[in-house]
This record gives structure tokens, C-alpha cells and sequence, in this order.
């Protein structure tokens, strides 16, 4: 069953629906292998659209509700899709992609238009689009066989069964959000699916249905617990938690506060959903992200060779759930992805003797706020584009609620006179609400370190005031 809002609709209904709309773009053309975007908040139009595309094997590209009208054109252009569901108010905006893509205004699909001929993904249930060190998105190839493998491993860390419900707010168009969707489905239990998160709507949805798993971001148990007056219901069995570590007070204050064991996972777009998760009976988990689910193998390596237990290094992971590729980069793959298959995370962690795995740190240049990721070179790109920014730089700062957030350091030209507010007004044009600064500083010069690369960890250490722009 799936709930969202004041909509109820049953597995045998859910199962109409996605058949229904499964014909229907079948007889616009699509099919097998055809990327199909995805634009649309969270809801029952979502799901029902997500596993009718499935039911055509046809390739999922999961576009996050709130982007920027340039970074939808960037993704619609880049991977050639056949069509885009959106809602009305964005299918005008992005109506000058009408001869590259399908419309489909609030999920309805045009019955009297074919949908134009277009690349194929074969063997792809999604196309996920993020970011890299370089700024530029890029498309991440997760095959039906990850996407498979990602709910059912979640589904059975946690035990999820017909007699459960997952009340979650994290957002569809994640990677992490379509995991534990599939994981509820796939098990017979009920979804519980917030539009966006809020604390008091996640606290009486959870209530009003009796949750026994909830899934978030620490961000969002930090915010549920910031709040006395919440009531959390004790029929939940169990806090699920990742997109960044935890921390063990958090753990250990959710599970004072409700009794419920709170276990963290660590996955990554490039893995399909989640490569380790703490089972809620194992011992020593808090402050780790579990251990290695089914069919995954983890290794760390440090200065090229294979690091013994406990010994920090990079976390290489191996298995189905690791993607082939990205769409249109193969340089990208040979980059990331070993001969021997082992794809190179970029996060740094430590393995115990007793395969508990705690993760470091990145060694991505990548902030982490509240779950999702935010790109220096991304965000740097899009403030050098305003006229009277001479250079910038982009690096986290330590969050008591989301983690970290994203600080600009600017250089402004000669003669500017800039704002906080303006900067962040720059970006809101062309970047994601979730990828906006939260700090501004201006800086006449940014240092640099012997070899001329720009020193953000003298950046983050300044004493510098910081000019709050939330």
C-alpha cells in the first residue's frame, strides 16, 4: 500500500495504474532501453510513472522537482531522451525542449504524439545524473540488476515485511529515496511518502499510521529532536540513516528518545543504493555504517596496495551493484572503474577485524549538507558567471543540523559592490534550492598553496566574518 497526502492507493491499484500508464507510453512509442525523465515532486504520480517504466524496461532518468531550468535542459540534452514527465508549471518553462523531448504536464501523457527516435540505455532501469570534481553532471548508469539487488538488500538488513511501515520524506529523485521505495514495495509493506520533509507532518504522518521504520538523513533526526514537543511513535522499530555519517550521539539521543534502534547505511549513486548497513541488532554499530550487505565485496586501499583491518584508506567496492558506466563519458569509467571491476569511491574509511566499516571522510571535493551533495566546482562555476565576481571559492563548514553547508569565499572585480543576498540571488537562477551557499565571504584575494592550487583549508580556518545568507 502507498500513502501520500490524503491519497491511499492499494498494491492491486498501484498495479492498475502503472499498467495503464505503461500502454500509454508504449503507444507514443516508447519502449525497451528508451530514457524517459522524470520531473515530478514526491507522490503517487511518481511511483506509479517510475514502475510503469519499468514494467516497459524502459531507462528511468530521475530529475530533481526543484532544478534549475538550466540543469534540466543540461540533462535532457545530454542523454537525448524520448520523454519528460513534468509538472505544468515547469513543462512551460522547458518548453523549448519540446523537439528534443515529450512533454507529459502533471503525468498525463499525450495520446496523438510520437515521441522522437532517441539513444538507448540497454540493460538500464535508471540514468541518475550528479555531479563530479569537475562540476560538470554526469549520468550514472544503474542497471536492473543493481536496482534489484539495492531494495532487496535492504529489504532484508532490515527485515521489512508486510507488517511494516516506512514513513519517509527523502526525495524520490535520489538515489537513496528510490532505494528504500523499492525496499518498501518489494517486501508487501506500506509506504508512507511525504511530498518534502517537515517535522511536524513527518511526526504525524508516523503517528497517524503507526510507522515502525523510518528513513532520513541525519539533518532530519537532528530536527526531530530539536523539537521536545514532537511526539515519535513508539511502535518504530527501527531509524534508518544515511547520505552522510551519523555521529554517536545522534544515534544514541534518537534511540533514548523513541527506543528504537537507529542504523546507519553508506552507499552512492555510482553503487545503485547501499554497499553496507548496520543490521539493528549488531553490536557496536553506532558511529559505523554496518556491514557489507549480500553479493558486495569492500576493500580499502592505501598508497596503492591493500590496507589491513582498521588501517584508513580509499573504499573500493566490487559486485553487481557497481555501475558499468557513464552515459557518454568512457573516459569517466576508466577513471573510476579498475579492470578487475573494483570501482574507486573516492571515500575514505577503515574496515575493523569484525567488518564493521566506518567512513572518514571524502576524498572528493564535496560537501555534504543535509544529505545531499553539493559540488565546489559546480557551485564556483555557476558565481564566476556573475559579472562582478573576479574569483571565488567553494568548501564546507561544520553544521550543527546538516552536517556541513556550502561557503563561498569571493573575490569581487574592482569597483563591485556585492552582497550575500545578490550572490545567493545568482545562484538561485541557475542551481538548485539544496545547492545554494549558506555562508558568503568576501575576501580581497584568495590564498594559494606552493603549488598555486587555491588553500581551502585556509579558507575554512579564517577568522574571517561570515555574512549569513540562509
Amino acid at each position: 500500500m502507498l500513502v501520500c497526502g490524503d491519497r491511499t492507493v492499494s498494491r492491486a491499484e498501484l498495479t492498475a495504474l502503472a499498467g495503464e500508464r505503461a500502454a500509454r507510453l508504449a503507444a507514443c512509442g516508447i519502449g525497451e532501453g528508451d530514457l524517459v525523465g522524470l520531473c515530478l515532486p514526491n507522490g503517487w504520480e511518481w511511483v506509479v510513472t517510475y514502475l510503469a517504466l519499468a514494467r516497459l524496461r524502459a531507462c528511468c532518468v530521475p530529475l530533481n522537482a526543484a532544478s534549475a531550468v538550466a540543469e534540466l535542459t543540461h540533462v535532457i540534452r545530454d542523454c537525448g531522451m524520448r520523454a519528460l514527465f513534468v509538472s505544468a508549471d515547469r513543462a512551460e518553462a522547458l518548453a523549448g525542449n519540446a523537439d528534443q523531448v515529450l512533454l507529459c504536464p502533471d503525468g498525463a501523457v499525450p495520446r496523438n504524439r510520437q515521441a522522437p527516435e532517441a539513444r538507448q540505455a540497454a540493460g538500464a532501469a535508471c540514468l541518475a545524473y550528479t555531479s563530479g570534481t569537475t562540476g560538470s553532471p554526469k549520468g550514472v548508469i544503474q542497471t536492473r540488476r543493481a536496482v534489484r539487488a539495492g531494495g532487496a538488500n535492504l529489504a532484508g538488513r532490515l527485515r521489512l515485511g508486510p507488517r511494516d511501515r516506512v514513513v519517509t520524506a527523502l526525495p524520490l529523485a535520489h538515489t537513496y529515496g528510490t532505494n528504500v521505495m523499492n525496499a518498501a514495495l518489494r517486501s508487501g509493506a506500506e509506504l508512507i511518502l511525504l511530498e518534502r520533509f517537515d517535522v511536524a507532518a513527518l511526526a504525524e504522518w508516523s503517528a497517524r499510521h503507526a510507522a515502525t521504520v523510518m528513513a532520513g538523513v541525519p539533518a532530519m533526526y537532528r530536527r526531530l529532536l530539536l523539537e521536545p514537543e514532537v511526539r515519535l511513535p513508539r511502535s518504530l522499530r527501527c531509524g534508518l540513516s544515511a547520505g552522510q555519517s551519523a555521529g554517536e550521539d545522534l544515534a544514541l539521543a534518537w534511540e533514548d528518545r523513541t527506543g528504537a534502534p537507529y542504523v546507519e547505511g553508506w552507499g552512492m549513486t555510482e553503487l545503485g543504493g547501499m554497499a553496507t548497513l548496520a543490521a539493528p541488532e549488531l553490536a557496536g554499530r553506532h558511529g559505523t555504517a554496518g556491514t557489507t550487505l549480500p553479493g558486495v565485496r569492500l576493500r580499502v586501499r592505501a598508497d596503492g596496495h591493500a590496507a589491513p583491518p582498521g588501517t584508513p584508506g580509499e573504499l573500493q567496492v566490487h559486485g553487481p551493484i557497481v555501475t558499468p558506466g557513464y552515459w557518454n563519458a568512457p573516459g569517466l569509467r576508466a577513471e573510476a572503474i579498475g579492470a578487475n571491476g573494483w570501482l574507486r569511491t573516492g571515500a575514505g574509511g577503515v574496515i575493523a577485524a569484525d567488518g564493521r566499516v566506518r567512513i572518514l571522510d571524502r576524498i572528493k571535493d564535496v560537501v555534504l549538507c543535509g544529505g545531499y551533495s553539493v559540488f565546489p566546482a559546480e557551485l564556483e562555476r555557476a558565481i564566476r558567471g556573475h559579472p562582478g565576481v573576479r574569483d571565488v571559492a567553494v568548501a564546507g563548514l561544520p553544521d550543527p543540523v546538516l552536517g556541513e553547508i556550502p561557503c563561498v569565499w569571493v573575490v569581487g572585480e574592482d569597483g563591485a559592490v556585492l552582497t550575500a543576498e545578490e550572490i545567493i540571488g545568482h545562484c538561485r537562477a541557475v542551481l538548485a534550492p539544496y545547492k545554494l551557499p549558506r555562508r558568503v565571504v568576501f575576501v580581497p584575494e584568495l590564498p594559494v598553496t606552493a603549488s598555486g592550487k587555491v588553500d581551502k583549508r585556509a579558507l575554512t580556518t579564517s577568522d574571517e566574518e561570515l555574512h549569513v545568507a540562509e
